[in-house]
C-alpha cells in the first residue's frame, strides 16, 4: 500500500509540474505572436543591436513569465501599425488608446503616460492659447499615423504636414517649413537629439493632451491570450517589477495613478 501511495503521489506531482509549465502554451496562439515596435526612446528603441526601452522590458517580463519566445522586432511605426490592423496575433507596442483606435485593437495596460505638446522654434514668438488658434497656423508637422496626428485630424485640423519619421518634424520646424511640431514630453529630447539639434533650440507653446499608452493586440487574437497578458501585467504592477523597470528609465516618474489603472 505504501509503495502504491508513493507512486500515486509522485505521479500527481509530475502531472502538476507539467501543467504548470505547459499552461501558457495551452492557450491557443500564446506562443504564435508577432511582436512589433518602433524607434521611440525611451519607450522602445534599438541599442547595441538589441531592442530595448522601458515598455520593451515590460513586454519581455510579460512573455518571460509565460514562457513565450522573445521575437520582438523593431520596424517603422507605419509598418507595425498597418500590420497590426490587418493581421491576427500581432502585438504592437506602445500605442495610445484613443477613441478612434478603441475598437481597432484589443488592449493591455496601461503601460505609460505622456503629454502631447506643440513645440515651436525658440525665438519664433509664436503663442498659442487654444486648439482653435493652432488650427489657424499655416503648417503643423506630424508623424504619420502617430496618435498625435490622428488626434489633430479628429479635431478637424487640415494644416498638417505628415512625415514617416519624427526627426523630419524637427528639421521642418528648424528650417521654417512648419510653424510648430507636435511631440510627447518623454520622447522629444531623444528625437531632437537624433535630428541633430538640442532642446534649447525648441520651446513648448501649448499642451495638446495628456494620455495613457498601452500594448495593442490585433483583432482576431484569442481573447484568452489578451486576458493572460493583462493578468501578468497586473501581477508585475503588484509585485513591484513594473515600477522597477519604469524607474530604471525615468527615475522621477509619478506612477501612482498608472499603478492603479487596469485596462
Amino acid at each position: 500500500m505504501r509503495r502504491i501511495a508513493c507512486f500515486c503521489l509522485t505521479l500527481c506531482l509530475i502531472v502538476l509540474a507539467v501543467n504548470v509549465h505547459a499552461a501558457p502554451k495551452d492557450i491557443k496562439g500564446a506562443s504564435e505572436l508577432t511582436m512589433l515596435t518602433e524607434e521611440y526612446p525611451p519607450v522602445t528603441f534599438m541599442k547595441d543591436g538589441k531592442v530595448t526601452g522601458f515598455v520593451t522590458d515590460i513586454v519581455r517580463g510579460i512573455i518571460g513569465r509565460q514562457g513565450i519566445p522573445d521575437k520582438i522586432r523593431l520596424t517603422s511605426w507605419d509598418e507595425a501599425y498597418t500590420t497590426a490592423l490587418k493581421t491576427p496575433n500581432v502585438v504592437l507596442f506602445s500605442a495610445e488608446r484613443t477613441d478612434k483606435r478603441e475598437k481597432m485593437f484589443q488592449w493591455v495596460g496601461p503601460v505609460g503616460k505622456n503629454s502631447a505638446i506643440f513645440y515651436a522654434k525658440k525665438g519664433s514668438g509664436i503663442k498659442i492659447k487654444s486648439l482653435e488658434e493652432a488650427r489657424k497656423l499655416t503648417a503643423i508637422a506630424t508623424t504619420t499615423n502617430w496618435f498625435t496626428e490622428q488626434y489633430l485630424k479628429n479635431k478637424g485640423f487640415t494644416n498638417l504636414v505628415s512625415s514617416p519619421l519624427p526627426t523630419a518634424n524637427v528639421k521642418q520646424l528648424m528650417d521654417g517649413s512648419v510653424q510648430v511640431s507636435v511631440f510627447t514630453d518623454i520622447t522629444v529630447p531623444e528625437i531632437v537629439k537624433k535630428a541633430g539639434y538640442s532642446m534649447e533650440d525648441l520651446e513648448p507653446v501649448f499642451l495638446v493632451s495628456n494620455t495613457y499608452f498601452y500594448i495593442a493586440i490585433s483583432l482576431g487574437t484569442p481573447a484568452e491570450v489578451v486576458a493572460k497578458w493583462q493578468s501578468v501585467l497586473d501581477a508585475m504592477k503588484a509585485d513591484g517589477t513594473f515600477e522597477k523597470i519604469y524607474r530604471s528609465y525615468i527615475p522621477n516618474a509619478d506612477l501612482k495613478d498608472l499603478l492603479k489603472l487596469s485596462r
